[in-house]
């Protein structure tokens, strides 16, 4: 599962919580993949959340939107139901890392990997940089034998050339549906009028080619009395790992 959960952006960013923490445990997923998550003054989402539903949870500073209180610091964080082996940062460019945490399962390892590439829409050439950067740390991690999971925010529709690199070494794992898989969308409340990126799918789990995919949807219509709990909607992924 990945989600951009928008920080502590809007007047409920607090109901928002509650309810992003809600839909998370009616999908029991495995892994987690948290983007524009916030820490405050030592306490972070992810701690809270992977409490309140049994996950353990790792934190990682990155270049994200500026919360308008200048003591939130936005990141990315992994929840996982598995007991983490490693985890590591890896700099994709000057402020923008992806995080890694690797999993042993059986003989082999998992390495579930999140991170958010730049935004703003003239940052084409940073988010290739960021693409390709992240596409070669796949190939490393590939290179032993381990199965990968890239799980994030890319920010760039799926025939932007920016995505390509990841395309290159890793399966997109969205499957054809009846609706688009639109993760950014103009009927959600909270996005701004005419973004470059609205009704665009821009939130990927993408995997090494052996991995395939059983199913795929979305979450994080309406869970929040009505309303969705972020600008983003949330992927989510049944993909069978030995």
């Amino acid at each position: 599962m990945t989600w951009n959960v928008w920080g502590r952006f809007g007047d409920h960013w607090l109901r928002r919580q509650r309810a992003i923490a809600e839909t998370v445990r009616r999908q029991r997923p495995d892994f987690v993949a948290l983007q524009e998550t916030w820490r405050r003054d030592g306490q972070e989402q992810t701690g809270l959340l992977g409490f309140e539903l049994g996950m353990g949870s790792v934190f990682a500073p990155s270049r994200m939107p500026q919360d308008p209180d200048p003591d939130v610091h936005l990141g990315l964080g992994i929840l996982s139901r598995f007991p983490l082996r490693e985890v590591e940062q890896h700099t994709l460019s000057a402020e923008t890392v992806a995080l890694r945490a690797e999993i042993r399962l059986g003989t082999g390892s998992l390495h579930f990997v999140t991170s958010c590439l730049d935004w703003e829409e003239d940052h084409e050439h940073e988010r290739l940089e960021q693409a390709t950067a992240l596409a070669s740390l796949a190939s490393d991690l590939m290179a032993d034998g381990d199965d990968v999971i890239v799980a994030g925010d890319l920010n760039t529709p799926p025939d932007r050339p920016e995505l390509k690199p990841l395309l290159d070494v890793l399966t997109d794992c969205w499957q054809p549906q009846a609706y688009d898989g639109v993760t950014y969308s103009s009927r959600n409340p909270y996005l701004g009028t005419g973004e470059w990126l609205e009704d665009q799918r821009i939130d990927y789990i993408l995997a090494t080619e052996g991995l395939v995919p059983t199913d795929a949807h979305l979450v994080g219509f309406d869970e929040d009395h009505g309303r969705p709990p972020s600008d983003h909607y949330a992927v989510v992924t049944d993909v069978p790992v030995a």
